[in-house]
C-alpha cells in the first residue's frame, strides 16, 4: 500500500520526478487483445462513511481490483488514509482544497497518473456517494473488448446529461497517448470553474476521433448516436437515467442517506444516519 500526494498542479511531481504527459501517434490497433485489468479511483472531499461504504463494496464484490482514494485536501485526511491503509486501498490528498469543480477534475488526473505506476489498463472513475452492490468487472470488460472504445459511460435522460462522471471509466494507455490527461491537468490551473461533465465529455469525444478499425466496426454493428451522447461505448450497467433506482449500485440522486446508512448497517460500518444526512461529515459543503 502506498500513501501519494499531489504536491502540484497541474504540473505533478513525484519523488523529484517530473510527469510528462501524452505521446501522441499515429492511429493504432485494438486497444484490448483481451479482458483489460481495472482499478478504481473514488474522489472525495472528506465524507468517511461514504468513502468506507466504497471499500467495503471492493471488498464484497471485487477483491483484489486495486483502488485509490483521492481526498480533495480536506481536514479528516488522516483518518481517510488510515481507513484505505486497513482495507490495503491506497490513498493520495491534495495539499490544499480545490473548487469544487476542479476537486472532481483532480480525482481524474490523480487516478490517471497512479493508474499508470500501478500498471492499470481501465481506470473506472467513481463519486464517493456511488457506491457498487454487485461486481461490475464482467459487463466493462466484455464492453471493452467488444467496442475497443477508450471511454466507457452513458447519459441520463433526468438532468439530460450526455455523459456522466459519477461512474465513467477510461483506458489509461490511450488517453495518455492522446494527451488528454494533460488537457485534465492544465484545466485544473487555467482560471474559472468547468462543467466537468461537458469538459470530459469533448476529451471522450477527441479519443472517438482516433479510434481504431475495430472501434469504428462497432459503430457499424451498434449504429450512429447522436451528438450528444457519442464519443463513448454505452455501458447498460450504468442505465440511462441517475434518478432510476436499481440494485446494482446507490447513488444520492434517488438514494437517500437512510438507504445509505442502511446498507452500512447491514454491512457493520458504525455510522448513523447523521453522518450519511451530511455528506461531508461536517467538513463543509461539497456534492
Amino acid at each position: 500500500m502506498t500513501s501519494q500526494r499531489l504536491d502540484s498542479l497541474p504540473a505533478y511531481e513525484r519523488a523529484g520526478r517530473r510527469v510528462v504527459f501524452g505521446e501522441l501517434a499515429g492511429e493504432r490497433g485494438p486497444l484490448f487483445p483481451k479482458a483489460p485489468e481495472c482499478g478504481v479511483v473514488v474522489g472525495t472531499f472528506a465524507g468517511v462513511a461514504y468513502v468506507h461504504l466504497q471499500l467495503e463494496a471492493r471488498r464484497r464484490y471485487y477483491p483484489g481490483v486495486p483502488l485509490l482514494v483521492h481526498d480533495d485536501g480536506s481536514p479528516v485526511s488522516g483518518r481517510l488514509a488510515e481507513l484505505c491503509e486497513s482495507y490495503g486501498a491506497d490513498f493520495e490528498r491534495n495539499t490544499s482544497r480545490l473548487p469544487p469543480c476542479k476537486g472532481d477534475l483532480s480525482a481524474f488526473a490523480g487516478g490517471f497518473v497512479w493508474a499508470r505506476e500501478r500498471g492499470v489498463e481501465v481506470l473506472l472513475k467513481l463519486s464517493r456517494r456511488f457506491v457498487p452492490r454487485c461486481d461490475w468487472r464482467d459487463s466493462l470488460g466484455r464492453l471493452a473488448l467488444a467496442s475497443q472504445y477508450a471511454t466507457f459511460c452513458s447519459w441520463t435522460t433526468s438532468f439530460n446529461f450526455g455523459f456522466r462522471t459519477e461512474c465513467v471509466a477510461m483506458a489509461v494507455e490511450e488517453w495518455w497517448r492522446l494527451g488528454l490527461v494533460g488537457e485534465v491537468a492544465l484545466r485544473i490551473g487555467e482560471p474559472g470553474e468547468p462543467f466537468v461533465e461537458g469538459f470530459m465529455h469533448d476529451l471522450a469525444r477527441r479519443a472517438a476521433r482516433a479510434r481504431c478499425a475495430a472501434a469504428r466496426e462497432y459503430d457499424a454493428r451498434t449504429g450512429e448516436r447522436p451528438p450528444e451522447r457519442n464519443g463513448y461505448a454505452v455501458w447498460d450497467w450504468m442505465g440511462t437515467d441517475r434518478k432510476a433506482r436499481t440494485k446494482k449500485f446507490l447513488w444520492h440522486d434517488w438514494a437517500s442517506p437512510e438507504d445509505y446508512r442502511a446498507l452500512g448497517a447491514r454491512w457493520g460500518l458504525p455510522y448513523g444516519f447523521a453522518e450519511y444526512a451530511d455528506a461531508n461529515g461536517g467538513c463543509g459543503s461539497r456534492a
